[in-house]
């Protein structure tokens, strides 16, 4: 007879997502998880697999829940430089919740276990590419709205601003103050203006 599941799988997922985020892989133990989620090792393991298997699958979560509807905005006709500044905006609140200090999943998998784990280095690679495309094509639009300069290579600025959204992740996660952070995104997108070289 098949044990009933007595927990959501998504609520308990998010759960490990921040708790992954907060300490890292190598930190989390499974004690950890069941203490956290209060799912028993058989619950958890039976619903997600191993610790490496749950983390790919959290690691997958947060890629989803990063500003997903936000970024398929810039995938829309229309799309402009307030649409950017907005994910940048997101972004930041929650790098600063005053809550609690959630850490960025993929900053930890990125120093911690991308450097010798070839397949989680490609999943941070592949979405950090498809970061770069969103702003790329939102930024093309923008530069048809007028709002970008004639001369800005769009696929290079995508990268500059996925990369941009990275470092301020770092920041955050060292204490940097908010208005730092909101500082950086003006710099980094006024720079991208009509008239912000001459």
């Amino acid at each position: 007879m098949n044990r009933a599941r007595t927990f959501d799988p998504t609520t308990a997922l998010g759960q490990v997502v921040d708790l992954f985020a907060s300490k890292g892989y190598s930190e989390t133990s499974m004690e950890d998880i069941v203490r956290t989620t209060g799912v028993s090792r058989y619950g958890l393991y039976g619903t997600f697999g191993n610790k490496r298997e749950l983390f790919e699958q959290a690691l997958e979560q947060y890629a989803e829940g990063m500003g997903k509807q936000s970024f398929l905005r810039l995938l829309e006709p229309g799309a402009s430089l307030d649409h950017i500044r907005r994910i940048f905006d997101e972004r930041v609140a929650d790098m600063c919740c005053a809550e609690e200090n959630k850490g960025c999943l993929f900053i930890h998998t990125a120093m911690e276990l991308a450097p010798q784990d070839e397949e989680l280095r490609g999943v941070l690679q592949r979405f950090m590419k498809r970061m770069s495309k969103a702003f790329a094509i939102g930024l093309d639009s923008a530069k048809g709205r007028g709002e970008v300069a004639g001369d800005v290579d769009v696929d290079a600025a995508g990268e500059l601003l996925t990369s941009s959204m990275f470092g301020l992740a770092v920041l955050g996660r060292t204490g940097f103050p908010k208005s730092t952070l909101d500082g950086i995104v003006d710099s980094t997108l006024d720079a991208l203006r009509p008239g912000a070289r001459s």
